[in-house]
């Protein structure tokens, strides 16, 4: 097992360590579009470079780090095209999920989906947004793990480091938030009811009207995205 030492002096593994570099990425501590050099990272961790090196392709496969040949590794920044086809890839594991939850979902599922209800219902997006993406991101992984699907499970994980990139930027947004409020209540909703038909269509209806929200009202506008030529 390879430790290293943090800024502070106490010793860490190189799984922790690679753990606090995800965290930094989805944090935007690392911003898109950030290099990360080998040697920096070695001094601060106090780390050889060969587990640096390992760390770095492992956040690669991630979806996190973009490899430039020649040049190194920088923090993945997403362009308009790549997160419309993460929301399509999103909607196809997530929809079957969604139905899948209904079918195969034991009662402590079934609990857990009228607690995230609850908490829904309670959630003032206008004054704490970030709450509404983290209840969100629990009912999402609910529902995938009840789904009971290892090549389902195996997808959303890889597309789930993605959305965090993503979500850094829905949650800047109050009126993408407030809509996926209101989608979240539907589709759980529709998963007590057990319509798993009704459960994957709301699923569906969530996933592609965030990503059109944020083709049309942020991305274009407002974050300066160069739009995609067809």
């Amino acid at each position: 097992m390879v430790y290293c030492r943090n800024i502070h002096g106490s010793v860490m593994t190189k799984e922790e360590t690679y753990q606090e570099l995800k965290k930094r990425i989805i944090n935007e501590e690392l911003a898109p579009g950030h290099w990360l050099v080998e040697r920096d990272i070695s001094g601060e961790f106090k780390i050889s470079r060969t587990p640096v090196r390992e760390i770095f392709r492992r956040l690669t496969s991630d979806g996190l780090l973009e490899l430039k040949p020649t040049k190194g590794y920088l923090v993945r920044k997403l362009n308009l095209e790549e997160i419309v086809e993460i929301f399509q890839a999103r909607e196809a594991v997530e929809g079957t999920a969604a139905r899948l939850c209904c079918l195969r979902g034991d009662g402590n599922f079934f609990s857990h989906i009228e607690e995230l209800r609850a908490m829904f219902e309670q959630i003032d997006i206008e004054k704490d947004s970030t709450r509404g993406v983290i209840t969100g991101r629990e009912l999402h992984d609910a529902i995938v793990d009840a789904a009971g699907n290892a090549l389902l499970s195996e997808f959303y994980q890889k597309l789930k480091n993605l959305a965090m990139l993503i979500r850094n930027i829905t949650k800047k947004s109050i009126e993408i938030e407030s809509k996926s409020k209101e989608f979240h209540l539907a589709i759980t909703k529709a998963i007590q009811e057990k319509d798993e038909l009704k459960s994957e269509h709301c699923m569906r209806e969530h996933l592609s009207s965030t990503c059109r929200m944020l083709v049309e009202s942020y991305l274009v506008n407002k974050a300066g995205f160069m739009k995609v030529e067809n």
